[in-house]
């Protein structure tokens, strides 16, 4: 009786456990970039702030959508101070630019959480 009971607690928390586990993975098996939802006037404080700062683009081209991984070679930016204090929620994120967007990646997973167009 106490075996069954033990097995089945060992069970009940794997199944629980692959669960959870289960749910931050994307179908490919990889972990899914957080989201975030940012506002017109969110957006364009960010857009402002990063165009007064005069950082060189990329080297070379990557695949610009939500979800893509961001090639190690691409150099990512802090936020500045200004967009941080518009959009409080971006301040883990770090950026690029590429043709006049401004693209938001998580640094820890290399993947791109939005992509601000000007005039958004």
């Amino acid at each position: 009786m106490k075996s069954r009971l033990f097995y089945g607690t060992i069970v009940f928390a794997l199944v629980c456990g692959i669960g959870e586990g289960a749910a931050q993975v994307g179908p490919s098996g990889q972990s899914q970039p957080a989201q975030i939802h940012l506002d017109a006037a969110q957006r364009a404080a960010i857009v402002t702030a990063v165009r007064d700062v005069k950082n060189p683009p990329p080297a070379h081209s990557f695949s610009i959508s939500v979800g893509a991984q961001v090639p190690p070679s691409i150099e990512l930016y802090a936020l500045p101070i200004s967009a941080l204090s518009q959009a409080p929620e971006v301040r883990a994120l770090k950026y690029t630019t590429v043709q006049n967007q401004v693209v938001l990646v998580d640094p820890t997973s290399m993947r791109i959480v939005d992509v601000i167009r000007p005039g958004q």
